[in-house]
């Protein structure tokens, strides 16, 4: 029997969830405050089916995704608890809102609730999403297996202690920004150097995924370095350079930034 999946918040997020879940497996939901929204999702998705009516959505649901705006999930959660079943399973991806915060308001406990929560970035969209899963205390093993296979879908998902879910947000999500201005930077580099944007920043963007391929093995990045400066080479004196005008340093920085105090 296909279990039934609501995803409360169909952007970027809930969309790409929703297009990663076989239809052999799933009966899905997605809800949008805007019609226009509902009728693209139709469009790209046709085999869910689409509602603004958030409280019918998670009737009789399995499993509830919350992809919310944070400044939307107070008044959106209280609208869909007495609809939501026992023993159904929570999945969160809501920044910035503790386990805690989602045991409490949802009576987890009482309800025999799998909660989680959940950080994807927005390569997800593509299939490539970095994405953290931190799980309650109360979720049962099977719930935690079903939300990893779902996440894995779309990326690679790691299941990580929930202390560890702002520093892993910085390195992945905010990181996605970091390694783009890295692109773009290199591209207006090359710019300088003669070549046109375009050609540029397509060429900067197979490197980046080339130099990403070569660590999938376990390998360290310093040896991969290792492989193509040779002494006196071009490779480290522009290493060198950037290290002059404080690559690493300026890189630790923009993570600690982003990790909120």
């Amino acid at each position: 029997m296909k279990k039934k999946i609501a995803i409360i918040g169909t952007g970027n997020m809930g969309s790409a969830v929703a297009a990663s879940l076989p239809a052999e497996d799933y009966e899905v939901v997605c809800t949008a405050a805007s019609r226009s929204t509902l009728e693209r999702i139709k469009k790209e998705l046709p085999g869910v089916e689409v509602t603004t009516d958030n409280s019918q959505a998670v009737k009789d649901a399995d499993l509830v995704v919350l992809a919310v705006k944070p400044y939307i999930a107070p008044e959106i959660m209280p609208e869909i608890i007495p609809n939501i079943k026992d023993g159904a399973t929570i999945i969160s991806v809501i920044a910035g809102l503790p386990l805690e915060n989602l045991e409490q308001t949802f009576s987890a406990e009482s309800m025999k609730l799998n909660v989680f929560r959940v950080i994807p970035n927005t390569a997800i969209r593509n299939g490539k999403s970095a994405t953290f899963v931190a799980s309650s205390r109360l979720a049962s093993s099977e719930a935690m297996d079903e939300v990893m296979g779902i996440f894995n879908r779309s990326g690679k998902a790691f299941l990580i202690p929930e202390k560890n879910m702002a520093a892993c947000t910085a390195l992945a999500s905010c990181g996605i920004a970091f390694f783009l201005r890295f692109i773009r930077a290199a591209a207006e580099g090359a710019v300088e150097l003669g070549l046109k944007a375009d050609f540029a920043t397509e060429v900067a963007a197979l490197t980046a995924a080339g130099a990403a391929s070569l660590l999938s093995d376990g390998s360290h990045p310093e040896a991969e370095i290792d492989k193509v400066t040779t002494p006196g080479g071009l490779t480290i004196k522009g290493l060198n350079a950037m290290e002059d005008k404080g690559f690493t340093s300026a890189v630790i920085a923009g993570l600690r930034a982003s990790v909120v105090k």
